[in-house]
């Protein structure tokens, strides 16, 4: 898991930002949270709402990106909705949503190799 977000930056009297990798290939879990079939859209968008669960020793702002490569190497690019809730001893919970177009298409063009 990675996880990308934005710091201020100051050059003169210019204010400015640069994106910064806040920690790479860090372990963590993430729970998916419900996608119902009557809110799926005809438009292929893929969206739904997931919580990871990481240790509290990570800082993660809110609007942060977060990149997670499953067990089986797929990745997957999740928006921060918030800050992370630190109100456990033994981790921490970040509350994620994935919104992207569908784009699985492969081989012939139709889903098939």
């Amino acid at each position: 898991m990675t996880i990308k977000g934005v710091i201020g930056t100051q050059k003169g009297a210019f204010t400015g930002s640069k994106d910064v990798t806040i920690v790479e290939n860090h372990p963590a879990k993430v729970v998916l949270g419900g996608q119902k079939p009557s809110e799926q859209s005809f438009f292929g968008t893929d969206q739904y709402y997931a919580k990871l669960l990481i240790d509290n020793s990570v800082f993660i702002p809110a609007g942060a990106d977060i990149y997670v490569t499953d067990v089986n190497g797929h990745k997957t690019k999740y928006k921060r909705a918030s800050k992370g809730y630190q109100g456990y001893v033994s981790h921490q919970e970040v509350a994620m949503i994935r919104d992207e177009k569908a784009k699985d298409v492969v081989g012939d063009g139709m889903g098939n190799n």
